[in-house]
């Protein structure tokens, strides 16, 4: 398989897999919300919980990984260096921050209803947002992340010896 179809299918993956973890999710989310609080708790079914801990999983390392392959602050397209020569720097770049806002959204969301606005009404929701809030510090560290001092650099030389 040549580079390009690679990309091709592997993007095409990574985006089916953000879909069904956008609405397995939100499904999960708007249940909550439309919840009567004297129903009592949200117990989602076994699948669905399977579904969204494991996307969440999957989700998270696409973002993670391609944030910290990329330089510091910027688009990450090293997963996509094929098909940004053939399609354009441009839509990659769009391709990529959207699917980074699709999963920062719905984890904002999860983080929000399950931890802030109902934390009691859904064990699952609660923890999913929970490790939403670590992944999505891990991915800040991993984008923005810490280099290692340079040997000939007198100030990262300072700053080793300070700590």
């Amino acid at each position: 398989m040549n580079k390009k179809a690679k990309e091709i299918l592997l993007g095409v993956i990574a985006c089916l897999l953000l879909l069904i973890y956008f609405f397995t999710l939100g499904n999960m989310i708007l249940s909550v919300l439309k919840l009567d609080p004297e129903a009592g708790n949200y117990i989602p079914g076994i699948n669905l919980v399977w579904v969204v801990n494991l996307l969440n999983g999957l989700v998270a390392g696409v973002v993670i990984g391609n944030l910290a392959l990329a330089d510091s602050g910027s688009t990450p397209l090293s997963q996509v260096k094929v098909l940004s020569e053939d399609y354009g720097k441009r839509l990659m770049q769009t391709i990529v921050w959207i699917y980074i806002i699709v999963w920062l959204l719905i984890g904002l969301c999860s983080f929000y209803v399950g931890v802030i606005r109902c934390p009691d009404v859904s064990g699952t929701l609660n923890e999913i947002g929970k490790s939403w809030l670590g992944i999505l510090v891990g991915a800040a560290y991993a984008w923005f992340g810490i280099k290692k001092p340079v040997a000939n650099n007198p100030k990262s030389e300072i700053a080793h010896h300070k700590s």
